[in-house]
């Protein structure tokens, strides 16, 4: 893996040698610092400045590709001419798109019953934070302090989501001090950004594009 700011003229010349850039950003980590809970995460001016003048140049596309909601990220941001991807892919919109996943929707009453589960059973335990996103769920445990209390952190969304997992009808992954329950379905960053490579992109440039991604995952 390179990164980018050791290797920032590279892709300086790059960029100018192209006639077009596409721009994918993660959000939390990346365009800014992941907090201890999600809801004090904010865009800084002096980046939401610099994502504003990307959207005024005609030879950037910005897209920005989070595990938050659609509705929760396009607020955070609040640019316009932005493609927006969010729940790891499941819903898009943006200059030409608006989309959810059918077969995530589905699961939407099964992911209600999961998280009120979790919030009852969870919700006495300093610092934890389930988070309803719609068509996922995100259980944050950074701000749990106690090393008992994030074991049983774990044994309790095992438990609870153990018989949907046998019947594979959620998906569970772990991140940096957080659990994910997503829809059984293909989506995530990675997949995402190869359906707009292959199906979205393609529409909308002829040109000879160059592709830059910034994460931290």
């Amino acid at each position: 893996m390179k990164y980018l700011f050791e290797n920032i003229q590279t892709v300086s010349e790059l960029i100018h040698a192209r006639e077009k850039t596409i721009l994918l950003t993660d959000f939390d980590g990346t365009l800014t610092p992941i907090r201890k809970h999600p809801d004090l995460a904010a865009l800084s001016e002096e980046i939401r400045q610099i994502l504003i003048k990307f959207t005024q140049d005609k030879a950037i596309f910005l897209g920005i590709i989070t595990g938050r909601s659609l509705k929760q990220i396009k607020k955070l941001v609040n640019i316009q001419d932005v493609l927006y991807v969010g729940n790891h892919g499941i819903e898009m919109e943006g200059p030409g798109i608006r989309s959810t996943c059918p077969e995530a929707k589905k699961a939407r009453s099964t992911l209600w019953h999961i998280y009120m589960k979790l919030f009852k059973s969870l919700r006495h335990i300093e610092g934890i934070y389930v988070e309803d996103k719609g068509l996922s769920i995100s259980l944050h445990y950074r701000a749990v302090k106690k090393r008992g209390d994030v074991e049983q952190v774990s044994r309790t969304l095992h438990a609870i989501t153990k018989p949907f997992l046998e019947r594979n009808m959620i998906l569970l992954s772990e991140g940096k001090m957080v659990y994910e329950i997503r829809p059984p379905v293909k989506w995530n960053k990675a997949t995402a950004i190869q359906w707009l490579l292959t199906d979205y992109f393609p529409l909308k440039f002829n040109e000879d594009v160059l592709i830059i991604y910034l994460g931290d995952d």
